[in-house]
């Protein structure tokens, strides 16, 4: 093996490229690899609220050690489930009428945990090598492959050289921009097109509100102590608890399907109030009035999503997390799934390491293999699963706000939810396994 350290830089400082900096750290590959993030922003700050986790994000984390640290974030109501064992994920009503129904309280196995973004950030920070080097304020501007390596250029005209670029710098990625342009003759104008967002058609409004407020009128309210789910015709509020029970975390959706696939002008998130989202919700049940009623200061995000790719490699260059497949929020599976990237290409890494010197070219292309077209699947399961939170599955179609469903129609829309679910509690080890079986 060669004694010249592997060179890994990581563009974007958000969860799946901590993960992936806790992730090689906890391999103790420090002689093998040199590690460098670079941030753009002045400090690292997590924005967002909550984070589902599953059971195949959770036994990825438990792997990296990470499980217990998360665990001690809980609420005080909220318990680790046992992985395997069923337990319910949520609780899913029809909330478009003053008296709601009931579609389904979904069973799964392992269930599913709640916990703020910034919570598995300070886990992820404590978990991280001294030796990996973090450089805030360093924006890239762009990068360049040669035979030796990628030079990166920083707009604070600082640069850098690594055998191995990741990155890991979310929807509005600069690493994306370079990789759909290389090798094409795009102008600057396309080159940004292309890699641009684009638009759901849905806005949510998200807000922490105070547990304490919702227990003065509503002492026994359900999103205090479990995670729930109120449906309506091309609208649905998401509401569990979190920072161990202090907020109730509230995410309401308003979708515009006409507007799908479009590209979102103006800035894709703005401050809001509640009077912005509480005429569409007037009718609804009791229950789900009161969440949009205590918000405060809501901030307006227009869900954004990447354009399929066929590769998330590209020479010495890959893509990890919303960079490579920013998805809808349906399945609560963003982070999980930037999570996962970052752990198939630490132990791909890893597994290369030990064989002697690592084919970098090889091991990205094995890592897009594997990955690109199972979390393509995540992304359009993920709008699937919105589309049936907003009562638009087959047979509801022409459904309006507060029209009855009869109850096998709900059972059925009960069954294709749980259904969207499957994987999301099936281990990712079979795929691991046989990623590094390509080395």
């Amino acid at each position: 093996m060669s004694s010249q350290k592997l060179r890994i830089a990581i563009v974007g400082g958000g969860i799946g490229g901590l993960t992936l900096a806790v992730a090689l750290s906890n391999l103790h590959l420090d002689e093998h690899i040199q590690v460098d993030i670079y941030e753009s922003t002045a400090k690292l700050t997590q924005v967002g609220a909550g984070i589902t986790l599953w059971p195949r994000g959770r036994e990825i984390l438990k792997n990296m050690g990470l499980e217990e640290s998360l665990a001690e974030r809980l609420s005080a109501d909220q318990e680790l489930p046992v992985l395997g064992i069923p337990k319910l994920a949520f609780i899913i009503r029809k909330s478009d009428k003053k008296n709601g129904d009931l579609i389904s309280e979904a069973m799964l196995p392992g269930g599913s945990i709640s916990i703020h973004r910034a919570d598995v950030q300070e886990v992820l920070l404590k978990h991280i090598s001294p030796s990996i080097k973090f450089h805030l304020s360093h924006r890239l501007r762009t990068y360049r492959q040669t035979t030796d390596g990628v030079v990166l250029e920083f707009k604070n005209d600082e640069t850098a050289v690594c055998d191995l670029l990741v990155g890991a710098d979310g929807i509005n990625s600069t690493v994306r921009q370079t990789f759909l342009a290389e090798g094409r003759d795009w102008s600057e104008e396309e080159k940004v097109k292309q890699a641009a967002p684009i638009w759901s058609g849905t806005y949510v409004y998200r807000d922490l509100i105070d547990s304490e407020v919702i227990k003065s009128e509503w002492p026994n309210h359900r999103a205090l102590t479990e995670p729930m789910v109120y449906c309506g015709k091309n609208k649905h509020i998401v509401a569990y608890p979190v920072r161990q029970g202090k907020f109730v975390n509230v995410v309401i959706f308003l979708s515009y399907r006409e507007m799908e696939g479009t590209y979102h002008t103006g800035p894709a998130a703005v401050e809001s109030t509640p009077n912005d989202c509480m005429p569409h919700f007037i009718d609804w049940e009791d229950e789900a009035v009161a969440l949009v009623k205590y918000t405060t200061k809501p901030s307006k995000w227009a869900i954004q999503t990447t354009k399929p790719l066929n590769s998330y490699a590209e020479g010495r260059v890959l893509l990890l997390g919303d960079a490579a497949h920013a998805m809808t929020l349906h399945l609560g599976n963003g982070a999980g799934q930037a999570m996962e990237d970052a752990y198939f290409l630490a132990n791909i890494l890893e597994k290369a390491i030990h064989q002697g010197k690592p084919d970098v070219l090889k091991l990205a292309r094995i890592y897009s293999t594997v990955r690109q077209p199972f979390v393509n699947f995540v992304v359009q399961a993920s709008r699937n699963q919105g589309l049936l939170y907003e009562l638009n599955a087959p047979g509801l179609e022409n459904l309006k706000d507060g029209d009855d469903v009869p109850r096998d129609k709900l059972d059925n829309l009960a069954g294709l939810i749980r259904k969207g679910w499957d994987w999301t509690w099936k281990s990712a080890d079979d795929d691991l396994q046989r990623a590094l079986s390509m080395l």
